[in-house]
């Protein structure tokens, strides 16, 4: 009854473990051998990927989905069963990083401190030492809701992350192995490099460094205005020139004199 219970939840969410961004989940082969029969693994080849959400999704929040276990309803974005007497670890299903860790709707605004206590009570309610001694099922689910949730806080905590995973959620794909092609940020980058590579004493590199910090606080702060206002090509521009500032700050950061500067781009 378990296997066919968690079977139907399957069906109606997503697989459990998350990678990159909690935009693609992992191949679900190893959780049909161990749960279904042949004939059902057949049934949910076509559930192998999950695909990212193309809306912020407000609407989650006021959903249910049906408890594994004991079948009665429970919230979306709840980690465990709503119902005090089983209080079960549920699936990871398909709400947003924000849902669950942040009760809201996607925003790149963000309350860190109010992040960070969401995320240590959720740490805490799911964490696998203490379903240890559980039966698999469940002590796999705290498992991938661990992680999912150490993803999830990794990812909203870090303003260039968070500007990555919703410009995801809103269908942009971003890599970071793709290149600058911007005219504008290409000189800046070149210019940035020049700089580097012209310093010939730790005051300079402090100054240089000094600069680049207030001009990543101005790329969040510009990055912020351009979701607030819902142009997501302004974001993704910001995003590009915050993920290009980051890298030169690591550039200043390893420099030493007579050493060839590299700042990718």
């Amino acid at each position: 009854m378990i296997r066919a219970n968690l079977l139907k939840v399957w069906q109606e969410s997503v697989p459990l473990l998350l990678v990159r961004r909690g935009i693609q989940a992992h191949s679900t082969s190893a959780m049909r051998r161990r749960f279904c029969s042949s004939e059902q693994r057949g049934a949910l080849a076509v559930t192998r990927f999950w695909q990212p959400r193309r809306y912020y999704s407000a609407d989650l929040r006021s959903t249910a989905r049906t408890c594994w276990r004991c079948r009665q309803s429970t919230s979306q974005t709840g980690v465990l069963c709503d119902n005090a007497q089983c209080a079960t670890v549920q699936p990871v299903g398909s709400a947003t990083y924000f849902d669950v860790l942040l009760g809201k709707s996607a925003t790149f605004d963000v309350d860190i401190a109010q992040l960070r206590r969401r995320f240590l009570r959720l740490q805490q309610a799911v964490h696998p030492d203490s379903f240890s001694q559980r039966e698999d099922t469940e002590r796999q689910l705290a498992e991938a809701q661990s992680a999912w949730i150490n993803h999830a806080y990794a990812t909203l905590k870090d303003p260039l992350q968070r500007a990555h995973y919703l410009l995801e959620l809103s269908g942009r794909a971003v890599r970071e192995e793709d290149q600058v092609t911007n005219p504008e940020l290409l000189m800046e980058v070149m210019e940035m490099r020049e700089q580097i590579e012209a310093a010939t004493n730790s005051e300079q590199i402090a100054t240089l460094q000094k600069h680049n910090e207030a001009e990543i606080a101005a790329a969040i702060r510009e990055l912020s205005q351009a979701f607030a206002a819902g142009n997501l090509d302004a974001a993704q521009r910001g995003a590009n020139r915050l993920q290009y500032l980051r890298r030169a700050g690591q550039a200043i950061h390893a420099w030493e004199p007579g050493k060839r500067v590299v700042v990718p781009h």
